[in-house]
């Protein structure tokens, strides 16, 4: 942010200038070192002669152009693997240093000569976003995992496809070969870890637990451990032999995006989505002294070969740090006696009766699409990103309203049942406001100052009440009641009348750092109080 408005009122001027002439502006250079780097990196992987790494994303998550930047491990900028028209997903260096694959949103696969930093095949199979990929330890084999469930096996040698495995219900999201090449672990959006064995392409094990989709699989360098991170916040760890769980490591606030074994297997570092690397003792299934939160949302984590240093990618770049010595933090207190629940959203039967709000018009500021049913039932689709919905609906006849309700839906059409429209089916109400107008005038020029907000349920720190205190950090949440019918109640001031047919004017603000978090489908209503008995 800028302290002054002088300093911009020449560079406007310099630009018109340029564009009177018919010149363009030259791009700005590429960042020549990783602590300047400020785009996404989503996925990062370490050359394993510690010589080199190599990072992967964009300019968003999705359709803008991609990159591939190649780095000396001190940080240095060395090369580029150029040509992915959409924000890339996935990277891998083979193990000895020959090739490098990278995966795309639009499901594109390219195979590298790695040293020579040049194409050596584009591999075209997949529909849909491809999000996590591997090679085999000999380098000879080349795994897939797509969004429409499917695991392809590719040969490096000439770019051929070995064999197709329907691999989920839903999108494969993790993939990682065993040491010795002989099995594949797989996680999905189905919440499920397989185990699947490479040469006859059978699966060999189900591991299930998990309460969200999966978003990342590694081995312990011996083989004898798989660690597995999901949406659900957690990390576990799972004994490959028997396939039982060992341990569930518990801490992190949102989705677990990354985790990775240390090259001793002795330590595992995870990164979330809500900013924080957490290290882990492996033998004990605790946690560890860890750095500081970062301020951007983490897409990944490494170690490099050496364990002296680790790597962490977030949607504002980069950062390459030492690894904290292995020190376990002490347990944690006891969980505290459960609050009351909150009270019930819907007012006492026979006080207030809900009439429907069907909207006259939605519109979303992110350019999703909202489909108003008879009902008043809105299912948005389309568009996903930061957004705000606003809907114009008119008072309807009956007693003097009261509040007004919001009720969100699950729907086998959104990610996890939803009601949200993230992939783990959550959203966040940051801002919920309406304005209202009189009978007769579409104008809405007076903001209802609501009393108070409930909800049935609540995620901890996500409350109703956050939708109207006009901080836009905080709001309604569902996180632990997923796939399951909510409903919040704003509450109107009493000394506040609102007219049958007087204009209304909603708005559903939903700004959340990773702009996944939007409500799918939700209806209005106004609670009116019923006429009194005569």
């Amino acid at each position: 942010m800028r302290s002054a408005f002088l300093p911009v009122i020449p560079v406007i001027i310099v630009s018109l200038a340029v564009a009177s002439r018919g010149i363009a502006a030259d791009p700005p250079a590429p960042a020549a070192k990783l602590d300047a780097f400020g785009r996404w990196v989503i996925a990062a992987d370490f050359a394993a002669d510690g010589s080199t790494l190599v990072t992967a994303g964009g300019e968003s998550l999705l359709y803008r152009a991609g990159d591939v930047v190649v780095w000396k491990t001190d940080g240095t900028r060395v090369g580029d693997l150029a040509g992915h028209p959409t924000a890339v997903w996935a990277v891998r260096i083979s193990r000895d240093g020959k090739l490098a694959a990278t995966a795309g949103y639009d499901g594109l696969v390219k195979l590298w000569d790695y040293s020579a930093r040049t194409l050596k095949s584009d591999l075209k199979k997949h529909k849909g976003w491809v999000r996590a990929l591997d090679f085999s330890p000999d380098g000879t084999k080349l795994a897939t995992a797509g969004e429409d469930g499917t695991v392809i096996l590719w040969n490096t040698a000439d770019g051929s496809e070995i064999k197709t495995l329907a691999a989920h219900a839903g999108a494969v999201t993790a993939i990682e070969f065993s040491p010795d090449g002989a099995a594949l672990a797989t996680g999905g959006g189905d919440k499920v870890v397989k185990l699947w064995d490479v040469g006859s392409g059978a699966e060999k094990a189900k591991l299930e637990g998990h309460g969200d989709a999966v978003w990342s699989v590694t081995f312990a360098p011996d083989g004898a451990k798989l660690a597995t991170a999901a949406a659900d916040r957690t990390v576990k760890i799972w004994n490959v032999a028997d396939k039982k769980e060992l341990a569930t490591l518990k801490g992190h606030k949102d989705w677990v995006t990354s985790v990775a074994f240390s090259s001793d297997g002795a330590r595992l570092v995870s990164g979330s989505l809500d900013g924080a690397v957490k290290f882990w003792d492996v033998a004990a299934a605790g946690e560890q002294e860890g750095p500081a939160a970062e301020k951007s949302s983490i897409w990944c984590v490494s170690f490099s070969p050496d364990n002296k240093q680790f790597l962490v990618g977030t949607h504002s770049g980069a950062k390459l740090m030492a690894v904290p010595a292995a020190k376990l933090l002490p347990p944690p207190p006891p969980p505290p006696t459960p609050a009351t629940p909150p009270a019930a959203a819907m007012p006492a039967k026979g006080s207030l009766a809900a009439k429907p709000l069907v909207p006259t018009s939605f519109v979303s500021a992110a350019g999703a699409t909202g489909a108003i049913a008879k009902d008043g039932i809105v299912m948005v689709t389309g568009t996903l990103a930061k957004d705000t919905y606003t809907l114009k609906a008119v008072v309807p006849d009956g007693g003097a309203p009261r509040a007004i309700h919001l009720e969100v839906f699950p729907d086998p059409s959104l990610p996890s049942q939803g009601p949200g429209r993230a992939a783990n089916g959550n959203f966040v109400v940051s801002t919920f406001s309406v304005m209202a107008g009189v009978p007769g005038k579409p104008e809405t020029p007076t903001a209802i100052t609501f009393s108070a907000a409930k909800a049935d349920y609540e995620q901890p720190n996500f409350t109703a009440a956050g939708a109207i205190d006009d901080k836009p950090a905080t709001g309604w949440a569902i996180s632990g009641g997923i796939g399951k019918e909510h409903q919040a109640t704003f509450e109107i001031p009493s000394n506040l009348a609102l007219l049958p047919g007087a204009p209304l004017t909603i708005t559903i603000d939903q700004q959340y750092d990773d702009g996944q978090h939007a409500v799918g489908k939700f209806r209005l209503s106004l609670m009116q109080a019923e006429a009194a008995a005569p």
